[in-house]
């Protein structure tokens, strides 16, 4: 098994050289990678094709900090990043809050200081990566539609309410369907009600389901999350090696 737990990211404009040196050293303490930019036209442009989990704009030497919250906003998959930014003045606060900054950082930079927030807000990060993880995992799946014997097939990858599945046949999308499939090492059997989301008529589909019972669910969630946290401090160890 494997998880989809990509790098975690952020990206740091700014046009303050010694203030990239100093973030990119406190965020790699938390297994965070940080990507330094002093254009922001170019800043706009890697918000709009990148998975960020975190902005920290310098409102203090950045003027055009509007149009670059409206980009990470306006990302499907940023609209929830962590936005930091340095505001040391009347001015540069104000626009922070205006921008609905979740930590504001204040010059001079205490490493001290910002490796507290760091902390507390590495775990708001985490958070969202949750909502969107992906187990890769192979497991068999019985799928019994609405006539018919049990279809035998395959997921490719599973999440709380969903999974990706190789089919022996299409399915066809909206399609109501039950499944019974296997939780490896939990010794957890699960009977799900479930729905048909797409099929590629190649003998790839995807479903969102919903156990039978809650106490499976809560269950299952339950395994997922230690998946998903086992991932987690993996791929921080191996960052962390490479730093080493």
């Amino acid at each position: 098994m494997t998880s989809d737990i990509a790098e975690m990211k952020a990206l740091l404009v700014t046009h303050d050289p010694p203030m990239v040196d100093l973030f990119s050293k406190l965020f790699s303490e938390i297994s965070i990678s940080v990507q330094g930019c002093d254009d922001e036209s170019a800043a706009s442009e890697i918000l709009s094709r990148s998975k960020l989990d975190a902005l920290v704009l310098d409102i203090d030497n950045v003027s055009a900090s509007d149009p670059l919250v409206k980009t990470l906003r306006n990302s499907p998959s940023n609209k929830n990043a962590v936005l930091f930014a340095a505001a040391t003045y009347g001015a540069a606060k104000q626009k922070a809050f205006e921008h609905g900054t979740s930590f504001i950082f204040e010059r001079p930079f205490v490493a001290e200081q910002i490796r507290l927030v760091l902390r507390t807000a590495y775990a708001q990060m985490l958070r969202e990566r949750r909502k969107y993880f992906r187990l890769a995992v192979e497991l068999g799946v019985s799928i019994q539609r609405s006539s018919g014997s049990p279809m035998l097939c395959k997921t490719t990858n599973l999440s709380q309410n969903g999974m990706a599945v190789i089919t022996p046949s299409p399915l066809e999308n909206g399609e109501s369907i039950k499944l019974t499939f296997q939780v490896p090492g939990a010794k957890l059997t699960l009977n799900a009600e479930g729905s048909v989301v797409w099929d590629d008529k190649h003998g790839k589909a995807g479903i969102n389901f919903q156990c039978a019972s809650a106490e499976d669910q809560s269950r299952f969630a339950a395994w997922l999350d230690h998946e998903f946290y086992l991932g987690t401090s993996i791929g921080a160890l191996r960052s962390r090696s490479a730093a080493e």
